[in-house]
């Protein structure tokens, strides 16, 4: 394959993001099928992170037959095995198949970046209810109102994704890739433009009406602003945040209606928390939680409403494991990275991908956003991209340090070899010489 061909699957997996939540388990199934007739080298099962997606789709299939369920007439197990196989093909599709640079990765995400401004189009046009607008928009607004997941009714905006939170994860991201442009940007104006982006991505968070999603966002920014090296203004940054909430707690969204959230929350956390213990070893898989649910509450709900304890119940220990090694092999070889790395661009990519995990995490205490296919993309392209990266930069820095300080120049190496011959010739010959022009060489008796 050429590489016009597979930049442009890779951007149609970025705007698959981005459009619906149907697309990205379509390019997914693309770049499965194309692994299997395209790539004819060893399909690698030791490296990070495909031993985890692997022991995913092993534990899935014991999950299985240990409590085996359906979802009408298909088996339950089938639907993350095929997820964490098409995670699998992924990361192997982008370490020997893309093989992108980091420049290249940097141009890929910027340009994510600007495309999210349709979610948070969508969102805002949501809200705003104009006749004029709804006219022009109307077939196109009345497929995003049709798909809505919701549990209840709402007003609040659901973007492309169908859902309030996983739209306002989408947003947090975006908002994230904003403070990373401005830092990258060159020209003053570029800057600016960041900057109003960003503006315009956290007016459509606060149309989401999610809660979560600023404690994300504001992780999100810390964790990037950590990675730059800036200790003492993160610092100072954190503690100014904390102190406005502290000062102006109406700035929470739906304030109202915040303990019978986390009433039903807790109620929920429990229930799920009861489903862990009666299944703690291989949990009980998605979508077959929610049927346990439903029995035990009696109400239905098709996740924990928290990701390590939805992750717990749905996989169990082994499976919580799984992913807490992972998220901690992602950090390190992030941080490795970016003190390996040698411009400020790069150094700050890492940063940059590290923030979109660190936030999504901490959006995902109040909410499970990474089971969404549109979410959960966007939260393991940004792992396998820091693994691949890191492999790149730190283990095969000779092969790929494509015009960095550390790539020698060929008039570096010249001024070696001059030098080299220069000390020689000093040491050996040239001192001979001088002594027999001069007289101060006598013959050894």
């Amino acid at each position: 394959m050429n590489r016009t061909t597979i930049n442009g699957l890779m951007m149609g997996l970025f705007l698959s993001i981005v459009l619906s939540t149907y697309l990205p388990p379509v390019m997914l199934a693309v770049v499965g099928i194309l692994m299997v007739f395209v790539y004819r080298d060893r399909w690698t099962a030791n490296e990070w992170p495909e031993k985890t997606f692997l022991g995913f789709i092993i534990l899935s299939c014991i999950s299985w037959v240990y409590n085996p369920s359906w979802f009408y007439w298909v088996p339950i197990g089938i639907i993350p095995i095929v997820m964490f196989g098409l995670y699998y093909s992924l990361s192997l599709w982008v370490r020997h198949v893309v093989k992108w640079s980091w420049p290249e990765v940097q141009r890929a995400y910027l340009f994510f970046w600007l495309a999210g401004l349709y979610v948070a189009l969508i969102v805002i046009i949501q809200q705003i209810d104009w006749h004029v607008i709804n006219n022009s928009l109307g077939p196109l607004m009345d497929f995003y109102r049709e798909h809505r997941w919701e549990s209840e009714h709402s007003v609040r905006s659901v973007g492309t994704s169908g859902n309030s939170n996983l739209a306002a994860a989408l947003l947090i991201c975006f908002a994230l890739m904003s403070i990373y442009a401005m830092s990258v940007l060159k020209k003053p104006w570029q800057k600016v433009g960041a900057f109003a982006v960003f503006i315009l991505y956290c007016a459509a968070i606060w149309c989401t009406g999610s809660r979560g999603a600023w404690v994300g966002l504001v992780i999100g920014m810390i964790v990037q602003l950590w990675m730059t090296g800036h200790r003492k203004r993160t610092v100072s940054i954190t503690l100014a945040i904390l102190l406005f909430v502290y000062l102006c707690p109406q700035f929470i969204p739906r304030k109202e209606s915040l303990y019978a959230t986390i009433e039903v929350r807790l109620k929920v956390w429990s229930t799920a928390f009861e489903i862990f213990k009666e299944n703690w070893l291989f949990g009980v898989l998605p979508l077959h939680f929610g049927q346990l649910f439903a029995k035990m509450a009696g109400f239905y709900v098709w996740h924990a409403h928290n990701i390590f304890l939805g992750i717990a119940s749905e996989y169990g220990i082994i499976g919580l494991g799984l992913f807490l090694i992972l998220i901690f092999m992602t950090i390190r070889r992030a941080r490795r990275w970016r003190k390996q790395a040698n411009q400020k661009e790069e150094k700050r990519l890492a940063g940059m991908l590290l923030s979109l995990i660190i936030a999504l995490l901490g959006h995902g205490m109040y909410d499970y956003p990474i089971i969404a296919p549109q979410v959960g993309l966007m939260f393991m392209l940004s792992v396998i991209m820091i693994h691949t990266q890191y492999e790149r930069r730190c283990l095969c820095k000779p092969v790929w340090d494509e015009g960095s300080k550390a790539q020698v120049s060929e008039w570096a190496m010249l001024k070696k070899v001059i030098t080299a011959a220069v000390v020689w010739l000093k040491s050996g010959p040239l001192r001979v010489l001088i002594n027999l022009a001069t007289g101060g060489y006598r013959k050894r008796a």
